[in-house]
């Protein structure tokens, strides 16, 4: 319950979707943060017992290395 009670937090999404997007992980919550605020979201998730990383998004027209 508190998993979802932070994903609420983080993406501001009601009750029912935030439940769903905690069943769903791993799933993306949200996109377009700042680094602090992006960091800030993963700290609120991590502290309610939820695995979370920041990943920062490549820039548009950058290549991404291929995953081995």
């Amino acid at each position: 319950m508190e998993v979802i009670l932070a994903v609420r937090k983080v993406t501001g999404q009601s009750l029912w979707r935030s439940r769903d997007l905690a069943r769903q992980a791993p799933v993306t919550l949200v996109r377009g943060l700042s680094a602090y605020r992006a960091q800030s979201a993963v700290a609120v998730l991590q502290s309610a017992g939820a695995r979370a990383e920041w990943r920062q998004e490549p820039e548009p027209g950058e290549r991404t290395a291929p995953s081995p």
